[in-house]
């Protein structure tokens, strides 16, 4: 399940446009789940020393215990828009950082979670799902829409964008997968695709079914 081109819009407009901090922080990390399509676990652990360090080297580096199998650390390139958007979280985390204790040895959240006591903690996964609900709900869109969908929707950006030979390759090397097979879903375009492309190879509107049952009826005839 991954969001269209229009949805992305609606999704990150029903965020940007209110004024509540919970909410442009909410913008700004959905916004950066799309551009890295990093996932949620991976990108609820990281640091401001980490990204920090990917802002500087312009490689974001996750740690290799907060991804997927723990095979090797991933890496996502800082565009021009990423570095946009870290930059607006780094941020906000230093402005809660005010009101709260880091526990010996940690090193500050990217995105702080609910304060105990005072005491920092990251955000968990499934507060980043029941944000995301919120702006779901907000946009109008599907429901059963979570943060893994950006995951998804970073795919087939790559896909429907990139102008390069081998888009599979590329999408492959921007999600991290370990195999082009699990990239393989991503050559596969949704019906809704397929319409209206099909749309514009044979020209015209589409046929209403009550007409297109007419039409047949009267063919077999």
């Amino acid at each position: 399940m991954y969001l269209t081109e229009p949805q992305q819009r609606e999704l990150l407009k029903a965020a940007r446009t209110q004024a509540c901090p919970l909410a442009q922080r909410d913008y700004h990390w959905m916004a950066a789940l799309i551009i890295t399509g990093m996932r949620v676990f991976e990108f609820s652990r990281l640091t401001r020393p980490r990204v920090l360090q990917g802002l500087d080297a312009g490689w974001l580096v996750s740690d290799k215990r907060h991804c997927k199998g723990q095979r090797k650390a991933n890496e996502y390139c800082v565009t021009q828009q990423l570095r946009v958007h870290l930059l607006a979280l780094l941020r906000i985390s230093d402005t809660e950082a005010v009101d709260r204790v880091l526990p010996e040895g940690e090193e500050q959240p990217l995105i702080w979670g609910r304060a105990d006591g005072g005491e920092g903690t990251f955000l968990s996964p499934r507060s980043y799902q029941a944000r995301m609900k919120i702006w779901v709900k907000a946009a109008g869109l599907d429901d059963r829409l979570t943060p893994h969908a950006l995951r998804h929707t970073r795919g087939m950006n790559v896909m429907t964008r990139s102008r390069g030979n081998n888009a599979v390759k590329v999408a492959q090397i921007a999600l991290n997968h370990a195999s082009m097979r699990s990239t393989g879903v991503y050559l596969h375009v949704s019906r809704e695709e397929m319409a209206a492309q099909l749309q514009l190879v044979d020209g015209g509107g589409r046929m209403r079914k009550a007409d297109a049952v007419r039409v047949a009826a009267g063919a077999q005839a």
